[in-house]
């Protein structure tokens, strides 16, 4: 690694007070050009994840259907979920597997503020939590418009554990983790069975932990059309349809072709999100995958512009 590009990158983030951001992590091509920890991580540190879950979450769909768990995206989900099956509402039995991972099920959806969402802390206090999603009303017809929720990425945790069998995590850790050399504690898993990596608490938050070099190989899975090490974890097939980028409305702000099935698109590339300054960005052009960690306050952060004043100088 550069010195000079080290010290610039620690005296640019020092100038603009990033004192939550926690590691920083560069690869160009398979090389680390830049590897910086910050209070007190190292590279076997490991930080919560928050909603790069979801696009973790996409890849074991990928996986379930390659290895035939699953037959394709457009299966209605009241194949695995009969509680959908049309039964509350004759518009659940036209949401499919495809709408979820485009977050298009049309189940209504209020984030609340700041993190802090009244539907959701409802539905994890009560006991059986597909039929509270089944009673949730249907804001639009499924497929017509993408609101991102957590209604969806829910739905699709609890379609890959019944067609598959196993727990989301479990099925995750033997297809994708095990492969890439990730190590993670169990997702949280409520007393019904549902598996949902945002548990109620932050030490039920901190089993699934990622560092950051695990993060960066969800990264380069993609940029390597789903091979890791020549071997093939996901399709190609399926990396270039997740990345294929629609409109997608995200709070009250619509965003211009900037989600595919789980993944955040930019004119530049494409990568994962998480609440708080949690990103791996993989830019195809330049041959770059990059990976932030940050603490995560009430209130959201983008250190974008520290990584970018590197990627300038490579």
């Amino acid at each position: 690694m550069n010195p000079e590009l080290i010290h610039r990158f620690d005296e640019y983030a020092k100038a603009h007070h990033y004192r939550l951001l926690n590691s920083v992590l560069i690869y160009k091509g398979d090389k680390i050009v830049l590897e910086r920890y910050y209070n007190k991580f190292t590279e076997n540190s490991r930080n919560n994840v928050k909603s790069i879950w979801k696009s973790i979450l996409s890849i074991c769909c990928g996986i379930a259907i390659d290895r035939g768990f699953i037959k394709n995206v457009d299966e209605p989900i009241a194949t695995y979920l009969p509680v959908f099956d049309g039964r509350n509402n004759p518009y659940h039995s036209m949401i499919t597997i495809k709408h979820l991972l485009t977050m298009k099920s049309g189940i209504y959806w209020n984030g609340g503020v700041k993190y802090h969402c009244p539907m959701l802390q409802q539905f994890c206090r009560t006991k059986d939590r597909l039929a509270y999603l089944a009673d949730v009303k249907m804001d639009s017809l499924p497929g017509t418009k993408s609101v991102y929720k957590e209604w969806d990425v829910i739905l699709l945790s609890a379609v890959l554990s019944t067609a598959t069998g196993m727990n989301t995590f479990d099925f995750c850790n033997e297809f994708l983790y095990k492969p890439l050399g990730i190590e993670s504690g169990r997702w949280f898993t409520f007393s019904d069975g549902l598996c949902y990596n945002i548990g109620t608490t932050p030490a039920e938050q901190a089993q699934s932990d990622l560092s950051a070099r695990d993060l960066a190989k969800i990264g380069m899975l993609f940029k390597n059309g789903g091979k890791w090490n020549d071997e093939k974890i996901v399709s190609e097939v399926y990396v270039k349809e997740a990345l294929t980028p629609l409109d997608l409305t995200h709070g009250h702000t619509l965003i211009k072709q900037g989600y595919g099935y789980m993944w955040w698109i930019s004119p530049d590339g494409y990568g994962c999100s998480g609440y708080g300054g949690q990103q791996i960005k993989v830019i195809p052009k330049r041959d770059i995958v990059y990976v932030l960690q940050a603490t995560v306050l009430s209130s959201h952060r983008d250190y974008n512009d520290v990584v970018n004043l590197i990627i300038d100088l490579l």
